[in-house]
């Protein structure tokens, strides 16, 4: 913590593959490959959203993405290198 934020959300630029059934657009442009060359952009913009907040402040990880390297592998790589400073919440309770 120590930023001036108390909630961060942090939707990052991804694959787009989550959108490929209602833009078929993406197929033209989408490979498997593109997951794994944008993960290290999303986990450094994670960070820096991370760096922003308050202590005790929240922020939410988006992507448009089903690829788990885009999502999953990212929060896993922030809890690692966090070793404990930041925790892993269920947001279900705070949704509508």
């Amino acid at each position: 913590g120590g930023g001036p934020y108390d909630r961060v959300l942090c939707d990052v630029p991804c694959s787009g593959d989550g959108t490929l059934r209602k833009d078929i657009k993406v197929w033209s442009s989408w490979t498997p490959l593109f997951g794994l060359k944008i993960h290290r952009l999303q986990l450094q913009l994670a960070l820096r959203g991370l760096s922003l907040l308050v202590n005790n402040g929240v922020m939410a990880y988006s992507t448009c993405s089903f690829n788990p390297i885009e999502d999953e592998a990212v929060v896993s790589a922030i809890l690692s290198r966090c070793q404990g400073s930041v925790e892993l919440i269920d947001a279900s309770r705070r949704l509508p």
